[in-house]
């Protein structure tokens, strides 16, 4: 008799399959699945798994999670306005963590926000506590830092004061404050963050627990690799080889998506005869991504800031800084060229645009690429596209882009929306209702570590789009239940170009799933981001089984 690996039974399987909703028992194979429900009827597997009643769905997939640097954190000060509700708390942890350094060794913090702390760090304090050290802080959006003078001599800049960069080196009267923001802000985590192989690993190995008990099966990495000189948003300039070694070793039972950062792609120079330009990438690569844990999706491209950094790149200037529209990191021509390139070279892009202007600016560039060189169901996608009006949602829409917003945003920032942006605009932010409504299909994704790594939450914001104070971001972006799970399985599935895999559970797709300790449908929606995970299972294999339930 034919046996099977794992029959798991006793479950509520909300499947996102439109042909067979609900199902009470699988059948998994070699990691996949075979049979549901009456077609389990006379075989047997060699492990039965009892479900004890709990609702189950296809496993959460997180299409922009910067898992490497999730991984880094781990490793660093949490400066998250949970932990670090103002400054002299900041002030106190600094101290500590220099009394336990040793000579020469960076002080790294990371996820500070301003508006819980009631200001910026003051550079002066930062001097005076870090006792010669330098010092990086990131910011909770990941597109500015805060650094010492220590650092600036550390990066080579022996009179920070004369550096001419206004727009990412930000300062008073002449004098640098130590915020920095977008590239600049890059260039310092890629010189603080240097580190082992074995630490690199490390902190991978963390990422990955760290996700699997937070119910994540699948992620994309959302900007893998540097440049020779450390610069992007990535960890290093071997990131493809560090993640092959990683899955080598075991470290990671998630299946990852790379997404290459721009600045490690390069001119790979003539190839041949009637093939006259290259651009590619090296990061380490070599055999090995196969098996469908680890692979290379859409190169990653950043065009403007973050809304909480005040450097979204907007059509409108913040109603906090009459004279600030943001920042551009590109020369918007140089960015169509480069879009046109890796267009015709096959490459699917994933394009961070913020701001309403950096937005319209992407737009232009894909709809170029793709006039002058066809191609069919490309599915480039924008990363978070903050700010739209209807208009660009229904060209995003038309021309077949995938956008991609984060729920989280609501819980994490959206009182901070309202301060640099006005009501009006912040209703317009991540916009979800008006993609899903208009019959697109949108993903579910974190931004991690800008925002918790937890779905829960993300799905949260996505149906209630609260801020912390309890306003509403746009009654009309708000997604029911069943959109929201649909976003994060079979969203994140489409706007990675397998849903022929992953996404819902069905015949000969992967046995990922989510294992809730409560029905999703039958809470309050304010308390989804309080549901336990029970267990997170990948391919059929349990890789996290909650102690505690």
């Amino acid at each position: 008799m034919f046996t099977l690996d794992t029959i798991f039974e006793n479950g509520r399987f909300q499947t996102m399959d439109d042909d067979y909703p609900y199902a009470g028992r699988i059948g998994v194979y070699d990691g996949k699945i075979v049979a549901i429900d009456d077609e389990l009827e006379g075989l047997d597997a060699s492990h039965h798994v009892d479900l004890s009643g709990r609702y189950v769905c296809p496993g959460f997939n997180d299409t922009h999670l910067h898992f490497s640097m999730l991984g880094g954190n781990l490793n660093q000060i949490d400066m998250s306005k949970e932990s670090t509700p103002n400054l002299e708390c900041m002030y106190d942890k600094i101290k500590q963590a220099v009394k336990q350094a040793t000579a020469n060794d960076w002080i790294v913090g990371w996820g500070f926000d301003q508006f819980s702390l009631g200001a910026f760090p003051d550079i002066r304090v930062l001097d005076a506590i870090t006792d010669g050290h330098p010092l990086l802080i990131t910011h909770i959006s990941n597109h500015a830092a805060v650094i010492n003078h220590q650092a600036f001599k550390r990066a080579g800049f022996e009179n920070p004061d004369d550096i001419d960069e206004p727009d990412l080196v930000i300062k008073e009267d002449g004098k640098v404050t130590g915020l920095i923001k977008d590239k600049m802000s890059f260039r310092f985590v890629g010189l603080a963050s240097r580190a082992s192989e074995s630490v690199f690993l490390k902190q991978l190995s963390l990422a990955a627990q760290f996700c699997l008990e937070r119910g994540v099966t699948s992620f994309t990495d959302g900007g893998t690799g540097t440049d020779s000189n450390w610069e992007g948003i990535g960890k290093t300039p071997y990131d493809i080889g560090l993640y092959q070694k990683a899955y080598d070793q075991d470290l990671i039972a998630l299946r990852c998506t790379m997404m290459p950062y721009f600045s490690a792609l390069h001119d790979l120079g003539e190839l041949t005869s009637d093939i006259q330009h290259g651009f590619g990438l090296d990061l380490g690569i070599r055999t090995g991504l196969t098996g469908g844990k680890l692979d290379i999706g859409p190169f990653k491209i950043i065009l403007d800031g973050a809304f909480v950094s005040l450097s979204a790149y907007l059509n409108d200037p913040y109603t906090s800084e009459k004279d600030n529209y943001g920042v551009f990191s590109w020369d918007p021509e140089e960015f169509s060229k480069q879009v046109s390139i890796l267009h015709r070279e096959g490459w699917r892009m994933a394009v961070h645009a913020i701001g309403d202007h950096a937005v319209d600016i992407a737009l232009d560039a894909i709809e170029k690429a793709q006039k002058n060189y066809p191609r069919k169901d490309v599915r480039h996608r924008l990363e978070h596209c903050g700010l739209a009006d209807d208009a660009t949602v229904e060209r995003v829409i038309r021309d077949g882009i995938i956008a991609n917003p984060q729920g989280s945003f609501m819980k994490t920032n959206g009182d901070g929306y309202i301060s640099v942006l006005g009501k009006e605009r912040a209703d317009r932010v991540y916009r979800m209702g008006a993609f899903v409504h208009r019959g697109a299909i949108i993903p579910g994704s974190t931004d991690a570590p800008c925002a918790p790594v937890d779905p829960l939450i993300a799905i949260e914001g996505m149906v209630t789009r609260e801020t912390p104070s309890g306003v509403i971001l746009g009654e009309d972006e708000r997604l029911s239940v069943d959109e929201a799970l649909s976003a994060w399985t079979y969203g994140s599935a489409y706007a990675s170009h397998k849903e022929d895999v992953l996404g819902t559970i069905s015949h000969r797709k992967y046995a990922d799933f989510t294992v809730l300790d409560a029905d999703p449908h039958e809470v309050d929606v304010h308390d989804l981001h309080t549901i336990p995970i029970a267990q997170t299972i990948i391919g059929g294999e349990v890789e996290y089984d909650n102690p505690s339930l």
